[in-house]
């Protein structure tokens, strides 16, 4: 019997979290450094969604929908969001982190947005490409591209284990939890470790 809690999604294995189609959705994250939006700081995006730095006087409460509004020197964008989870600063730090999925966002205001994270414009920059980097999913669960699927099933339930928001009080652990659980779902699945292996692995190429 897994002792991880189970007042949070299930993390085992026979019930696989419901992103199947991340392998194929490009949905890497995206660390920021300077991006802002009219509700707070982003410390990562993704086009699905973000993790977002506000004030503690600013903290909303899990269920809200809000509208973030992103800017350049030019143009404008603005977005509807659900927040999904809320994570309190501490005595050490104040800082108060919030996760925020992204409702009906449109192919061109995500292209916008991620534009934004990536060149600091939202309008297309000439001879700038979008190039969301993939995320190393072997990495996220700490084995190699070669282990087995009882490797990566042990892996999983450590990784799971250790970084449940239940469990962790890592300010991170959402974010971190969610990542295992979005690696496992590809990793797990034959035809979707193939199809990640076939980008990922091309990619890694194209840089070296």
């Amino acid at each position: 019997m897994s002792d991880i809690p189970t007042n949070h999604p299930n993390p085992s294995p026979a019930s696989k979290p419901a992103s199947d189609s991340y392998a194929m959705r490009n949905e890497s994250r995206l660390d920021t450094e300077g991006l802002h939006c009219s509700l707070g700081r982003v410390a990562d995006i993704t086009g699905s969604g973000m993790r977002l730095i506000v004030a503690s006087n600013d903290l909303p409460e899990v269920g809200d929908i809000q509208s973030y509004i992103f800017s350049d020197a030019k143009d404008k964008v603005t977005v509807t969001g659900t927040v999904k989870w809320v994570r309190k600063g501490t005595a050490f730090t104040r800082r108060c982190e919030v996760g925020i999925e992204f409702v009906k966002l449109d192919p061109e205001t995500r292209d916008s947005i991620i534009r934004l994270a990536v060149h600091g414009k939202l309008g297309q920059a000439p001879d700038a490409d979008i190039h969301v980097i993939f995320p190393n999913l072997y990495k996220i669960l700490g084995i190699s591209q070669y282990a087995s699927q009882d490797e990566i099933q042990s892996a999983y339930r450590k990784n799971a284990k250790l970084w449940h928001p239940d469990v962790s009080d890592a300010m991170n652990a959402p974010q971190r939890f969610e990542e295992i659980q979005k690696a496992y779902a590809v990793l797990s699945d034959s035809t979707k470790r193939a199809n990640y292996d076939a980008r990922f692995f091309s990619q890694d190429q194209q840089a070296a």
